[in-house]
C-alpha cells in the first residue's frame, strides 16, 4: 500500500454543514464508491482538483464533436505520452467497428465509452469519476466495470446519487451525509442465509408507505422492488421511491409468499417483473426490472443459485 492521504474540509453553508470533513487514505487497485446527493458530488469534485496527482472526470467533460473516435484516441494517446496501439484502445472500449464515426454522431453510450480513454491513459495514481455509470446501457457498463478491474496501479473513486451503479462497479461503498462519510455493509451480504426464511404464508392486502405527509397503500403486484439503506426503506412503484417504516425484513416475511424475493442484503424485488439477470463479472450480477424506466437492482452471488431455482433455470 502507498501511504496517501484525502483531507477535505467541512463545507458550512448559513450556519448548517452541508458536507461534512472527510479524510480517505490512498489504497492502490482499490475502487470505492460514494453515495450522496448532487451538490455534495459537486463539492468534492472542486476540492478532489486540487489533490496531487489525481485526475478528476466529470461528466459534463466535452469532445470535439467533429473528430472522428479514431481520432480522438490519437489525440488522447499525444495528450497522456501513451504507446498503447490505437487499435487495442478502440477493441478495450467496443468502438472499433465504429472507428470513422464522428463524435456529433455517437449515441450516448458511445459517446461516455470515448471518454473512459481519458481516464484509463490518464497517469495520475488517483481518479475521480463523476457518475460514470449514468444513462448508459447495459453492454458498455460491463465495458466500463471490466477497465476498473484493469487498473490495479491506481485508485478510482466514483460519485454518484445511484446506489446500484456503485454495487455493481466497487469494491466499498460508501454514504455520505451530514453525519459524516460511512462505509456501507455490502461485503457482509453473502452472509446471509442461502435459504429463503421459513415462514407461514401471510395474506397481504396492502403495503404502506408515505409520501407528502399521506398514507398511500400498495398492493403488492404494483411494487417494482424495495431498496434499504442504512434502514431507510424505499418502496418503488413505477420508477418512484415512498418511504416505508417496515423494515426490509418484515417486508421479506410479509411479501415472499407473493412473490418477491431477497435477490441482496439491500434489495427486494418482485419477480415478476425481472426481465433478465445480467452477468457484469463473475462475481458481480444484476436484475434488470421491466417498469416505467430503465431500472436494475443488485443480485448477490450466493443469491444466484437460489433464484435459478425459483423460476426453474
Amino acid at each position: 500500500m502507498e501511504l496517501q492521504s484525502f483531507h477535505i474540509h467541512p463545507y458550512i453553508e448559513a450556519g448548517n454543514i452541508v458536507c461534512p470533513e472527510i479524510k480517505l487514505s490512498y489504497e492502490k487497485g482499490k475502487t470505492i464508491g460514494i453515495y450522496t446527493d448532487a451538490k455534495r458530488v459537486q463539492y468534492l469534485l472542486r476540492n478532489f482538483m486540487k489533490q496531487q496527482n489525481t485526475y478528476v472526470h466529470v461528466k459534463e467533460d466535452a469532445l470535439y464533436r467533429n473528430l472522428t473516435v479514431k481520432e480522438h484516441i490519437k489525440f488522447f494517446k499525444r495528450l497522456y505520452g501513451s504507446k498503447e496501439p490505437v487499435e487495442s484502445l478502440l477493441m478495450m472500449v467496443g468502438l472499433d467497428n465504429i472507428a470513422s464515426t464522428r463524435v456529433k454522431n455517437l449515441t450516448k453510450s458511445e459517446y461516455q465509452l470515448l471518454q473512459y480513454i481519458r481516464f484509463y491513459l490518464n497517469s495520475a495514481n488517483t481518479l475521480i469519476l463523476e457518475e460514470p455509470l449514468q444513462n448508459i446501457e447495459e453492454y458498455p457498463k460491463q465495458l466500463m466495470i471490466k477497465i476498473l478491474e484493469n487498473l490495479p496501479s491506481k485508485m478510482t473513486i466514483l460519485l454518484s446519487n445511484n446506489l446500484e451503479d456503485l454495487l455493481i462497479s466497487c469494491n466499498e461503498v460508501y454514504r455520505l451525509d451530514v453525519e459524516g462519510l460511512r462505509q456501507l455493509d455490502t461485503d457482509s451480504q453473502d452472509s446471509i442465509g442461502s435459504e429463503p426464511v421459513n415462514t407461514l404464508p401471510m395474506k397481504v392486502d396492502k403495503i404502506p408507505t408515505k409520501k407528502n405527509d399521506k398514507i398511500i397503500l400498495f398492493n403488492p403486484p404494483e411494487i417494482d422492488y424495495i431498496e434499504s439503506v442504512e434502514g431507510d426503506v424505499h418502496v418503488y412503484v413505477g420508477g418512484e421511491a415512498y418511504p416505508c417504516a417496515l423494515t426490509l425484513t418484515d417486508l421479506e416475511n410479509r411479501l415472499m409468499s407473493l412473490g418477491f424475493f431477497r435477490c441482496h442484503r439491500s434489495y427486494i424485488v418482485n419477480l415478476q417483473k425481472v426481465r433478465e439477470i445480467i452477468t457484469w463479472t463473475r462475481n458481480s450480477y444484476s436484475l434488470s426490472i421491466h417498469t416505467t424506466t430503465n431500472t436494475t437492482v443488485p443480485l448477490s452471488k450466493n443469491k444466484l443459485p437460489i433464484l435459478k431455482k425459483l423460476i426453474g433455470i
